[in-house]
C-alpha cells in the first residue's frame, strides 16, 4: 500500500497553484481614468486669451515675509529686525510679537488727504515696528486683509508709479515708499472707468502688499494693444499703460444686462492685474442675497 500510494505521488504529482491575481496588471474602467486625467497639462498657467494665472513666486529661505492661507482669506506674516518697520492699513492686524510696538499717524497732512479723499483708502496709517529693546531679536507680525481676499506682493524697485485700484493697499515695509495721486484725462473716464477723478499711484522701492479677491489674473499688453475690462475686475496696472472708456452697446446691455453705459478699456504697453470677485462685487452679490438688490454695475472697482 505504502508503494502503491509512492507510485500515485510520483506519477501524479500535486497540480500547481493559478498565477497570483495580484501579479497581474489592474486595469481601471476607462470612465475612471478619463475623469482622473487633468484638465490641462500640469505646470500649465496661461490661458488662451493670453492671460496667466498669477501665482506667488517660491519664497526663498531669508525672506522677510510669507503669505500662508487658503485662497479664501491669506495673512501676511512678516519678520522685523531691529529699527525695521512695517506700514499697514487699520484693521489689518491679526497679531505681533511682544518686541512690537504699535503706533499711528497720517504719514502728514498732505498725505492723509491724499489716501482718505482720493485713493479711498484711511487717513491713518498703522505703523508696527520692532520696538529694539532685544536688538538681536526678529519679531513677527501677522497681517490680514479687511475681506476675503488674496494677498500680492509688489516689489516698486519693478514696478515704481504702479496704479492701484481703490480700497486695494494692504501693507508696505520699510519707510521709502509713499502714495500719491494722478489725475484721469477726461471726465468720462473719471465718472465711468471706476477710478474716480483721480487714479492712487504707489512709488519708492519698497514691497508693498495688495488686496486681491478670489482668482487674480495678469496680462502683458503690447504697444496698442487694448482690452476691456469690467471696472469691478480692475485690481492694478503700470503706469505706461493707459485707462479710457469705451460704450458697453445699447439700452438692452445697459438696463438688463447689468453691464452700465461704459466699460473700462485699457490700452498698452504695460502689465494688467484683474481679480474675479473684488470688495464692490462681493459688496453687490451679499446684498442681493440679502434682498437689498445690489444688480447692476454700480460702484468703485475695489
Amino acid at each position: 500500500l505504502k508503494t502503491s500510494t509512492c507510485r500515485l505521488l510520483i506519477e501524479f504529482p500535486v497540480a500547481r497553484s493559478p498565477p497570483s491575481m495580484s501579479r497581474m496588471p489592474e486595469l481601471s474602467p476607462p470612465m475612471m481614468q478619463d475623469m482622473g486625467r487633468p484638465l490641462v497639462r500640469e505646470g500649465a498657467r496661461e490661458l488662451m486669451s493670453g492671460f496667466n494665472i498669477w501665482q506667488p513666486a517660491p519664497q526663498a529661505q531669508d525672506s522677510l515675509f510669507q503669505i500662508v492661507g487658503s485662497d479664501f482669506s491669506q495673512v501676511l506674516e512678516i519678520h522685523l529686525r531691529a529699527s525695521e518697520v512695517v506700514t499697514a492699513e487699520p484693521r489689518s492686524m491679526l497679531f505681533a510679537s511682544d518686541g512690537v510696538s504699535l503706533g499711528a499717524d497720517m504719514g502728514g497732512l498732505d498725505q492723509g488727504c491724499k489716501r482718505c479723499c482720493c485713493a479711498g483708502e484711511s487717513m491713518f496709517r498703522l505703523h508696527l515696528q520692532h520696538d529694539g529693546r532685544n536688538p538681536n531679536s526678529v519679531e513677527k507680525v501677522a497681517l490680514t486683509p479687511a475681506f476675503p481676499a488674496k494677498i500680492v506682493p509688489v516689489d516698486l524697485r519693478q514696478y515704481d508709479g504702479l496704479i492701484f485700484n481703490r480700497g486695494a493697499f494692504l501693507a508696505a515695509l520699510g519707510r521709502d515708499w509713499r502714495v500719491d495721486v494722478k489725475m484721469v484725462r477726461s471726465l468720462g473716464t473719471a465718472f465711468c472707468a471706476g477710478q474716480g477723478l483721480f487714479m492712487n499711484t504707489l512709488h519708492g522701492d519698497g514691497m508693498v502688499f495688495l488686496n486681491a479677491g478670489g482668482t487674480v489674473m495678469t496680462k502683458q499688453l503690447a504697444p496698442g494693444e487694448k482690452i476691456v475690462v469690467d471696472k469691478h475686475g480692475l485690481l492694478a496696472f503700470e503706469r505706461t499703460v493707459t485707462i479710457s472708456i469705451r460704450s458697453s452697446g445699447g439700452c438692452m446691455v445697459c438696463c438688463c444686462a447689468a453691464q452700465g453705459l461704459f466699460n473700462t478699456e485699457l490700452t498698452g504697453p504695460g502689465l494688467v492685474w484683474v481679480h474675479t470677485m473684488s470688495l464692490g462685487k462681493l459688496r453687490q452679490a451679499l446684498g442681493a442675497a440679502a434682498g437689498g438688490g445690489g444688480g447692476g454695475n454700480q460702484g468703485g472697482g475695489s
